[in-house]
């Protein structure tokens, strides 16, 4: 995805709890409305990041509340890119399965972001792992109520 130099850079370090996802949502959202993102890719993008996170949480603190997470946020005119890090050992992308329905008590976390980002990315280093997602704009929402969708311009 190319930014533009006007693209906003946001890095936010939390501690491994889960109470900080709310406050993550909020300011995606605030991100994603400034893209002029149609209501549907903010959702999108606020839902497959916090999965990351909530998962970052979940597997990826291996001191728990003291491991935290880092999320990397950069909003411009083409769309988001997030970058979660923790401090796990990282998994093997390639062995992750989709449960049953009637086995699912989770393990639909990296589907789900599959299916709701353009891409997503898996890299492990040194220090743990890091999930980098992203979202065009495909439906962009202009101050004047006109939604470019596909080089259509369409009054909403």
């Amino acid at each position: 995805m190319a930014l533009r130099r006007s693209a906003t850079e946001l890095c936010i370090s939390i501690d491994s709890r889960p109470e900080h996802l709310p406050r993550l949502r909020t300011v995606v959202g605030c991100l994603a409305a400034d893209l002029g993102m149609s209501s549907e890719e903010a959702q999108d993008t606020k839902l497959a990041i916090t999965e990351a996170c909530a998962n970052a949480i979940r597997h990826g603190s291996p001191d728990g509340a003291g491991s935290g997470v880092t999320i990397k946020l950069v909003a411009g005119r083409g769309g988001m890119l997030a970058e979660v890090t923790d401090h796990g050992d990282g998994f093997d992308v390639n062995a992750i399965t989709v449960p049953a329905p009637a086995e699912r008590a989770g393990g639909m976390g990296i589907p789900l972001m599959r299916a709701l980002s353009d891409r997503v990315e898996f890299l492990r280093n040194a220090k743990g792992m890091t999930v980098r997602l992203v979202k065009k704009v495909k439906g962009r929402i202009t101050r004047r109520g006109v939604a470019s969708v596909r080089n259509k311009r369409q009054r909403i």
